[in-house]
């Protein structure tokens, strides 16, 4: 059950954040027609999640604000956890998303496809803000989750074009689904050995070995949605998705969210040996790989992705450094990381949009086609290359300062990795940005290119600009962002150097001028070649395939082998393993001989033995569908004589509706039956008996048990005083059980209108005339008024007398049952307002709101009010909410099952030929 707890403005400016962009992308679904200012709603959502954010920031807010605590019992509460450090994530999320979506407006243009995709970006980025802002370890998963669910279908926006989107997403949505599954093991054992809030973690000390264990669980979510070695291959071929679904997707959101993770876990896990132990050679590989596959790039595009999963892996390096420096680095490399790779994204759009290619073979020769182009991508590809006086040399020189103080394996191996993928990093941002700009154009493309428009110009001036900004006003970044940021994250202060573009002749300098000279070197070196890829038949999207495929294999021949057997064969594994557990409750029988059994139980057990051995026996399956009834019946007539009255009501009438349903079902079912030979019934019945000793010894020895009476004795005392009502079982059903109420409900409505979704390939004689004779309707006439009557009474008095909606709902199914059997579905149909389906959905529509809407009052959900109504003191009606959450029980269940049952009886018999009609 839902709780509501006392909640403030800051946790409802939070859930603001993140419903801002959920609202912009209902708004853009629910519009069927294409719109060209599909960007412009999702840039004005994403600029209100921004100044949301902004208020925040500038009033201070800071600590755990909770929203709802859903499943408290289950550590699942819906906080917030608000400071500089996730607020300035957050604001660069949705900051990015603004000029992404702007972007995105001008990509697409006017289509169907534009809206779609922006309306899912919108989604994708609520599910990462939500990540970045949640406090409780499950919510938290579950955004994670929800950001790998709309990526799949953003990288797929482009199916009608490519052929290999599907694949892509399907491999980035395995992948990271498939690192997140022992994750949450992780949540699972922090919150079992300390807490499930972040906050609260923080505050704890974890034994060292309980640390270890909840990071080598957290890691595989960390390294798949990061896009470490040897999980990186996703990220290249979700290239496969639009430029400015890529740009969001790589630069500020979804591959940041393993890296944010980590940051957020340092003061919780950060004290293990094995966080550096794995982190830093993990990252040092993948920034190496990175940088070598990057320069054997031809689409600009793939460049990028392969530069992006290069920079991914410096910056787990960095933050695998475990101390608090190596986590201010980090935050600070992951910003410039955004803000310079966004740019690059968006701008390789431009390149594509005025050249008509992302081929460096074809490009060349931009500067005098797009010069405005030409200088946003100078400063943002400065930026990448981390010269001065850009924020990416900020960022690297942070992180080789950092790298001077570490221990000296540490220190070898990870300056090895950082200076190896730094020289790439030059070297292929060198390719890129000469090879699309200087020279001569190289191809029709780059000869015919135009300037691409403001709409690809906007973004990436913005971004530049922050980038040059960020890198002149050093020491600003340091006071006004870095250090609030850092410390609200780690939750301490950081002695660390300031921010500054010089600090005279230092290590870190000789080594960033070494790293320049030596990229510039190897660009020249290569001369616009580009590096072989390795042996395909070790690339990880092969290897990945290989291993669906073999998986695919293997189930197939472990489904042929197990599929093959007879179903005998898994009933009798069944019965050997399930009889043999059982042996020890045998001595539990001796109930049935000590118990005082009335004349009424004894009639009970003797018809319902004969019922279920003729069940058994006989061929005929209408006689076996009778004799069911009979076994059903008469466990009716047992709850009749333990006095449980709505038990009665429920058993009957399901038994009625059972039968029913039976007996339409087996039309479907060809005439010819071959009888089973006699010996082998008597063999069932000889199973049987053994299965029906093991459950009355089941029954017997739950019933020897000490009764505790404090959850019978808590509902006879709360029903009248809480719940305002007498019959305690419809009240449990209603009031202290209604969720579970709602669900089953749900339930069976989906089972009833499935029928019609499993019967669509079945020819359907709609509106069939079949109708029964005179003296039936007649009867029928007669019985229908007084049904409905009884079904209205039951719904009216249940909750202080036997019934309730459920069997009110049972009660209309059956008679109208009764009335299209008697005049046939069409003349039904005439009669009704709706069509049961809308009816049954209808119900599901009436139960959901009746149930959230105490919630608006700040009160559990499902909670009923009660008063009584007395006009002008002549009477008194007593009133209660729960009816109308009854109605919707009633809607839905009448509305279901009549729905199924009329779809049964309008498919004609197939005992009668392909032209019968229904009986």
């Amino acid at each position: 059950m839902i709780v509501f707890a006392d909640v403030t403005l800051q946790s409802w400016l939070a859930a603001g954040i993140i419903l801002m962009p959920i609202l912009s992308a209902i708004l853009l679904f629910a519009r069927r027609k294409s719109s060209a200012h599909a960007g412009l709603v999702g840039a004005a959502a994403s600029g209100l999640s921004l100044a949301i954010i902004a208020y925040l920031l500038i009033t201070q807010v800071q600590g755990v604000y909770v929203l709802w605590e859903w499943a408290p019992d289950l550590n699942v509460i819906l906080s917030w956890r608000l400071n500089q450090g996730t607020l300035a994530i957050a604001a660069l999320v949705a900051f990015v998303g603004v000029l992404v979506m702007h972007f995105a407006g001008a990509y697409f243009g006017d289509s169907h496809k534009g809206r779609r995709a922006i309306a899912t970006l919108s989604l994708f980025q609520a599910s990462m803000l939500g990540l970045i802002l949640a406090d409780n370890l499950f919510v938290l998963f579950t955004f994670w989750e929800l950001t790998g669910l709309c990526s799949f279908f953003l990288i797929n926006t482009d199916a009608d074009k490519r052929a290999d989107t599907f694949a892509a997403a399907q491999q980035a949505l395995i992948v990271t689904v498939g690192g997140a599954l022992p994750m949450l093991l992780g949540f699972i054992y922090l919150a079992s050995v300390g807490s499930a809030s972040l906050t609260e973690l923080y505050a704890l000390e974890l034994p060292v070995a309980a640390q270890t264990i909840a990071f080598l669980l957290i890691l595989p979510g960390v390294l798949t949605k990061s896009a470490q070695l040897p999980l990186h291959f996703w990220l290249p071929g979700a290239m496969a998705a639009p430029t400015p679904i890529s740009a969001y997707l790589h630069s500020a959101t979804m591959v940041k969210a393993g890296l944010i993770l980590l940051i957020y876990m340092f003061p919780v896990v950060g004290g293990t040996w094995w966080w550096s132990a794995l982190l830093v050679p993990i990252g040092g590989f993948t920034c190496i790989w990175g940088s070598y596959r990057a320069l054997g790039q031809d689409d600009i595009k793939l460049l990028m992705a392969w530069s992006t999963v290069s920079q991914l892996g410096l910056m787990a390096l960095t933050i695998g450094l475990g101390t608090d420096l190596a986590i201010r680095a980090g935050i600070l490399y992951l910003f410039a990381h955004a803000l310079f790779k966004a740019g690059l994204f968006i701008s390789v759009g431009g390149i594509d949009h005025a050249a008509h290619t992302r081929l460096l073979t074809e490009l060349g020769g931009l500067r005098k086609k797009t010069p405005a182009l030409f200088w946003f991508v100078l400063i943002l590809s400065g930026s990448m290359a981390g010269l001065p006086p850009f924020a990416g040399f900020l960022s690297k020189e942070l992180v080789l300062e950092k790298l001077m103080m570490m221990e000296p394996l540490i220190h070898d191996f990870a300056v090895t990795a950082i200076v190896l993928g730094s020289i790439g990093t030059v070297a292929y941002t060198a390719r890129f940005f000469l090879g699309t700009f200087a020279g001569s154009p190289r191809g029709d493309g780059a000869t015919r290119a135009h300037s691409p428009g403001f709409g690809f110009l906007l973004a990436p001036a913005i971004l530049a600009a922050l980038s040059l900004a960020a890198g002149i006003g050093a020491q600003w970044v340091d006071l006004w962002f870095l250090e609030p940021v850092s410390r609200a994250l780690v939750g301490w202060e950081i002695d660390a150097p300031k921010l500054a573009l010089w600090h005279g002749i230092t290590t870190p300098l000789v080594l960033t001028a070494g790293i320049l000279t030596a990229g510039w070197f190897l660009f020249r070196r290569l001369a616009g070649r580009g590096l072989p890829a390795g042996p395909k038949a070790f690339s990880g999207p092969v290897l990945f395939e290989r291993f669906l495929t073999s998986s695919q294999a293997l189930g197939g021949r472990v489904s042929h082998v197990l599929a093959g057997l007879s179903p005998s064969v898994y009933f009798g594994l069944l019965l050997v393993f399930g009889l043999v557990w059982s042996v020890p409750l045998t001595g539990s029988l001796s109930g049935f001989f000590n118990n005082s059994w009335s004349f009424g139980g004894v009639l009970v057990l003797i018809i319902q033995f004969l019922a279920i051995a003729g069940l058994i026996l006989l061929p005929g399956r209408l006689a076996r569908v009778f004799l069911l009834s009979v076994a059903g019946f008469t466990v009716a007539l047992l709850y009749r004589l333990l006095h449980a009255p709505d038990i009665v009501l429920t058993q009957l009438l399901v038994e009625v509706l059972t039968a029913v349903f039976f007996a339409l079902a087996i039309r479907f079912i060809a005439s010819q039956e071959s009888p089973s030979p006699i010996g082998l019934n008597w063999v069932r019945l000889a199973i049987a008996l053994p299965i029906g000793l093991v459950g009355a010894a089941l029954v017997f020895a739950l019933n020897g048990q000490p009764p505790d009476p404090r959850l019978p004795d808590y509902y006879l005392e709360a029903a009248p005083t809480i719940a305002k009502g007498f019959n305690v079982v419809n009240v449990i059903l209603g009031d202290f059980r209604g969720l579970d109420t709602l669900v089953e409900t749900v339930v069976v409505i989906l089972a009833a209108l499935g029928v019609g979704g499993l019967l669509l390939g079945e020819r359907s004689g709609r509106g069939s005339e079949a109708k029964a004779s005179f003296m039936v309707q007649q009867l029928t006439r007669l019985i229908l008024p007084l049904s409905f009557l009884l079904a209205l009474a039951l719904l009216l008095k249940g909750h202080n007398a036997p019934g309730g909606g459920f069997v009110s709902g049972l009660s209309f199914a059956v008679a109208a049952i009764l009335a299209f059997a008697a005049f046939g579905t069409q003349a039904f149909r005439a009669r009704i307002p709706v069509e049961p389906e809308r009816l049954a959905v209808f119900g599901a529509v009436v139960l959901i709101i009746s149930a959230l809407i105490p919630m608006t009052r700040g009160e559990p959900m499902l909670t009923h009010w009660h008063g009584v109504f007395s006009p002008m003191g002549i009477f008194t009606i007593k009133w209660s909410t729960t009816l109308f959450f009854e109605i919707g029980v009633v809607l839905a269940i009448a509305g279901g099952l009549t729905a199924a049952a009329i779809k049964l009886w309008e498919i004609p018999n197939v005992q009668s030929g392909s032209g019968g009609k229904t009986p």
